[in-house]
């Protein structure tokens, strides 16, 4: 009786803190801007949103941060998504699903080669399925309001992003912000700048002052690629200050390039 008593115990204490993550985040924002979704087997997702602040609405802006990361612990994507509705428009946070993505799964390991060999692109497939549910579930709200759609991803989250409108261009919003877009392996990352060039999307490519050495080691060779493949609304912008300056920065570079495109 008390080794049964120990056992549920003990799994109670390991599920709860899985449970119970996603409504911590209620202690850090006003309850008008929690916002979650159901999926059919009753998983739940937490969704942040702001409404506008102007008298006309501009779209919906969807912000999804790096892989791992809620929206709150990202720098520059909660900053975006605390003062986008002051130039009109309605933002909606996303965090990223749970999978996990281990760097050292993306090659071959044991290799002696600068250059090791990627691992099979089948490793992102339940990546993508999963990121693909939660966006989903959340066009079932965005695509009721009113005006443009937008995309702002980060990190490694930007790449599962564009394979995943590569397999459902559907989805695909009107305009993409990618911010310091980066996958920690070389062919991988050679790929993203490819997948970048070649997206019908027009993109705004931000590089902080924060980045990594993974995105400036593709950094001008993304450019050469976008005008190698015709991209003319592929547009690159770094960011030359850091902190809350960085901060300030992003913001007048996404409203000027949107306000540039009619949004």
């Amino acid at each position: 009786m008390k080794r049964h008593f120990l056992i549920a115990f003990l799994l109670l204490f390991v599920t709860a803190p899985v449970l119970n993550a996603q409504d911590d985040l209620q202690r850090y924002l006003p309850e008008d801007q929690l916002h979650w979704l159901t999926d059919g087997d009753a998983a739940r997702f937490l969704v942040l949103k702001k409404e506008y602040l102007q008298a006309f609405e501009s779209g919906q802006m969807t912000l999804i941060p790096d892989w791992h990361y809620h929206p709150l612990q990202s720098f520059y994507v909660s900053y975006l998504y605390e003062v986008a509705p002051d130039f009109g428009w309605t933002t909606w946070a996303l965090t990223p699903p749970d999978n996990t993505i281990r760097t050292d799964n993306l090659q071959t390991p044991a290799t002696r080669t600068h250059f090791p060999e990627q691992a099979d692109d089948s490793l992102f497939e339940p990546l993508v399925a999963a990121l693909e549910n939660r966006i989903a579930l959340l066009q079932e709200e965005t695509l009721k309001q009113p005006g443009f759609a937008v995309w702002v991803v980060e990190g490694i989250t930007a790449d599962i992003t564009l394979r995943l409108l590569e397999k459902t261009p559907s989805m695909m919003p009107d305009a993409l912000v990618i911010v310091n877009a980066y996958i920690p392996q070389y062919h991988f990352n050679k790929a993203l700048s490819e997948r970048i060039a070649k997206s019908p999307l027009r993109i705004l490519d931000i590089r902080t002052a924060e980045s990594n050495r993974w995105l400036e080691a593709q950094w001008s060779l993304r450019k050469k690629l976008a005008t190698k493949y015709q991209h003319v609304s592929y547009r690159q912008r770094q960011l030359l200050t850091s902190g809350n300056a960085g901060q300030a920065e992003l913001r007048s570079t996404v409203k000027g390039w949107l306000e540039f495109h009619g949004y």
